[in-house]
């Protein structure tokens, strides 16, 4: 049976959805459950803290029915890219969630990393929270501290444990969890106590198409900040017999740009067609950072494309040590070395890696959703 035939019909919906700052991978994970979950006359309403509208697509944006008010003040809230001091309000969000009338609404999806699940749905209703991870500046202040730095950084740091109380008792409120790796799932039994099925972000894997590698080129592309490590991944090419291209911006690209080693390009901002062309061509794809998923790992298998990740957070669920690339142990020049000797010195089955990241489909994340969707609402109907 397709996700089509399963599409929800005749429930009031509504999705809660932290904040839409781009078009990145949680507002894709909206926009898919959305379009993909529910038929085209019941389609969810969407509710949020803030949202840079020029940046969504036409049909998500116009589904927003609310956002806070001081988020939208000017000097507040993101023009385009820039960034604007919504953020800042961070201590407010819950208490403007718990404030979100839903009366009337059968279901309530809350699109969490933050603060989304402290929405309090009306009783009978059925809530389930889709969690990205539990909140990282609550639980993980010091793991963060290279996702947020400065004054911001350590206001987060001071106001972490008053989060964390007001995140205990809202994760009390779903009636059940989806967690996006075994990483956060671990993290949601281990903060919440709470269990959690796996579901993964659902991946546009056919964008990519296998095709013939430029021998010994790997690719790199995330944003250029340090939690992502463009630095030690340049570094560790200098001198390989190997190429490197990293795609990204951010406000390490100075620094970047300083110390770059002649096999090393930078590339800014690329058009979506013109990755899925530096994919398909790479011989590897590096990607040493921590993440709680790690959407571009999967883009890489899909096209073919061998990765070299390190051994933690998302990149488990992706990766298999041998079979879809390789994984290291420390992020550290040495060990980056070794594992692009690695990924260049094996033949790699383009074939098998894409299938491998057919299991990170749109197709198979809607078939998922939609199951534990409908069991969810039939125990409740049941209870």
């Amino acid at each position: 049976m397709s996700a089509a035939d399963t599409r929800i019909a005749g429930v009031r919906s509504a999705i809660v959805h932290d904040w839409f700052q781009g078009f990145h991978g949680s507002e894709r994970v909206v926009e898919t459950m959305r379009a993909g979950l529910f038929a085209p006359d019941s389609r969810p309403d969407v509710f949020t803290f803030h949202a840079a509208h020029s940046l969504l697509p036409p049909e998500l944006d116009a589904a927003i029915v609310k956002e806070s008010r001081l988020a939208s003040l000017p000097g507040v809230r993101q023009r385009g890219h820039d960034p604007g001091r919504w953020r800042w309000l961070l201590p407010y969000m819950p208490s403007y969630f718990e404030r979100i009338e839903l009366e009337g609404y059968d279901l309530v999806i809350s699109s969490s990393h933050a603060c989304a699940v402290n929405v309090r749905p009306p009783a009978g209703a059925t809530h389930l929270c889709y969690c990205y991870t539990p909140m990282r500046y609550a639980w993980m202040p010091e793991t963060d501290r290279e996702r947020v730095r400065g004054v911001k950084g350590t206001a987060l740091r001071l106001a972490a444990r008053r989060l964390r109380r007001t995140d205990l008792r809202a994760s009390r409120r779903p009636d059940a969890y989806v967690a996006i790796s075994n990483a956060v799932r671990e993290r949601i039994e281990r903060f919440y106590g709470r269990e959690a099925a796996v579901i993964h972000p659902p991946v546009d894997v056919d964008d990519f198409e296998p095709r013939a590698s430029s021998g010994g080129h790997f690719l790199w592309v995330h944003r250029l900040v340090s939690y992502k490590r463009p630095e030690l991944v340049a570094e560790a090419f200098r001198g390989l017999p190997h190429r490197l291209t990293m795609v990204g911006v951010g406000p390490l690209e100075p620094a970047l740009k300083a110390m770059l080693p002649g096999n090393v390009e930078l590339r800014g901002w690329v058009s979506r067609a013109e990755l899925i062309e530096l994919y398909a061509h790479a011989s590897g794809f590096i990607h040493v950072a921590e993440e709680d998923f790690g959407i571009t790992m999967v883009e890489a298998l899909a096209a073919g494309t061998p990765v070299l990740a390190l051994n933690r957070g998302g990149a488990r669920d992706i990766v298999r040590d041998g079979i879809d690339g390789t994984l290291v142990e420390h992020p550290q020049v040495g060990a980056i070395r070794a594992g692009v000797e690695r990924l260049a010195s094996h033949e790699w089955d383009a074939s098998n890696l894409r299938e491998r990241a057919s299991e990170f489909s749109r197709e198979r994340f809607l078939e998922r959703m939609s199951a534990v969707i409908a069991d969810l609402r039939d125990r409740r109907a049941t209870a």
